[in-house]
């Protein structure tokens, strides 16, 4: 069937159980026949075979990308991508990122191929994402990734057909910080009980992420010396955190120490707590109750840095005790000596506190936060001493999503 000038070489077809005719590649790769399709039209078919052909001079085809219809699963395009991060300059908390979110698109899209992405199939994602109270942040965070693969990976001509241009990716801008007032704080711990109350202290003691507090080993505690050692963080590097006498106080009065090696362990021993179970089961039905408005697990990080900010605390040392990456930082706080960071944390543990108070640790299980004499706390991130007027401005800033 081969035209003049051979145009239609390695192109063939016949008729499929239908009767309809269809089209199949033919191609010699290392010494063998190899056969692609089946192909709805002779146009398919014949893009296929010029782009096989390309990729053949070049050393990039494998022909076990592609199968039925000439289109690879879109999880083999998510590894192919995948195995280029070590090599492609990225930060380590970058390849962190990407690695985690294309894990979760190769699980949600599993036996899907390229030529099956659609604008439904997109907005249905969105609309579970939405379902498991991502935040609008987060949910871009997802879309824009798999869009990258696609276009740096596939190709945006190769594409069968474009699904993002008409699924719709909402600019999100940067507002105010959102955290925790006392008020609030209380409040939270009243919803969530006397179980979880002290879990959420913690986080705003230390400014752990979600994923770095529920997967704490024993062995990471050090309760002598008041640091916990955090061997998976976002950089990819070995990170200290130091405590406060009231965390050492929370981690003391649990006894999971007694039957796991974690410090949140799930009823199997053998491993730590579901992450995503607890948050969507415990915390987010309790932040409902409690009326806050959005507040995610990450609020309470932004809450640690908020109250150090209002502590007086300069922003090498905020950004040190968040252990923000990069040369630059690195550079910038290495003179910060571990015990004035320590005392750093403090502040935290006393803000809210009446001056002259005794500071009693989180221990009586009560969620109660003792209430705050003179100084209120506004959502914009601006608390006012009435004694002095004097006015502190936070200077955490939001960050990138749920993940970061």
């Amino acid at each position: 069937m081969a035209r003049a000038g051979r145009k239609d070489r390695g192109l063939l077809s016949k008729p499929d159980s239908t009767g309809k005719l269809v089209w199949y590649v033919r191609l010699y790769h290392e010494g063998r026949e190899r056969r692609f399709g089946s192909f709805p039209n002779k146009t398919q078919a014949r893009d296929f075979y010029e782009k096989a052909k390309q990729e053949q001079k070049s050393g990039r085809f494998f022909p076990e990308r592609y199968q039925r219809g000439g289109y690879e699963l879109v999880e083999d395009m998510l590894n192919r991508y995948l195995t280029t991060l070590s090599c492609s300059g990225k930060t380590p908390s970058t390849i962190t990122d990407e690695r985690f979110y294309g894990a979760w698109w190769s699980k949600r899209l599993c036996g899907k191929r390229v030529n099956q992405l659609t604008p439904d199939l997109l907005e249905q994602i969105k609309s579970e994402l939405t379902e498991k109270s991502h935040a609008p942040q987060t949910i871009l965070h997802y879309m824009k990734f798999l869009r990258h693969v696609l276009y740096a990976t596939v190709g945006k001509s190769a594409l069968p057909q474009n699904p993002f241009e008409k699924v719709k990716l909402k600019a999100i801008r940067a507002g105010r910080t959102r955290f925790l007032s006392p008020k609030e704080e209380a409040q939270l711990y009243e919803a969530i009980g006397p179980t979880y109350a002290p879990w959420v202290r913690l986080a705003i003691l230390t400014g752990m992420r979600k994923s770095e507090q529920f997967r704490l080993r024993w062995t990471d505690v050090d309760l002598e010396h008041g640091f916990l050692t955090l061997g998976e963080t976002k950089s990819g590097t070995v990170q200290y955190v130091p405590l406060t006498e009231e965390s050492i106080a929370i981690l003391r009065n649990l006894d999971s120490w007694q039957r796991s090696k974690w410090v949140f362990p799930s009823q199997n021993p053998q491993t730590h707590l579901n992450v995503d179970n607890f948050y969507g089961r415990v915390y987010l039905p309790a932040v409902k109750q409690a009326g806050l408005e959005g507040v995610t697990w990450h609020t309470l990080r932004h809450t640690f840095a908020s109250r150090l900010a209002m502590s007086g605390q300069s922003p090498s040392t905020i950004a040190a005790l968040l252990r923000h990456s990069g040369v630059s930082l690195v550079a910038r706080y290495a003179h910060l000596d571990p015990s004035h960071l320590k005392s750093a944390v403090e502040g935290v543990a006393s803000f809210g506190k009446r001056i002259g108070a005794e500071s009693k640790p989180f221990e009586d299980q009560t969620g109660i936060v003792p209430s705050i004499s003179n100084g209120t706390v506004t959502r914009t991130g601006i608390e006012r001493n009435e004694e002095n007027e004097k006015t502190t401005e936070v200077v955490e800033k939001i960050g990138r999503g749920e993940r970061i």
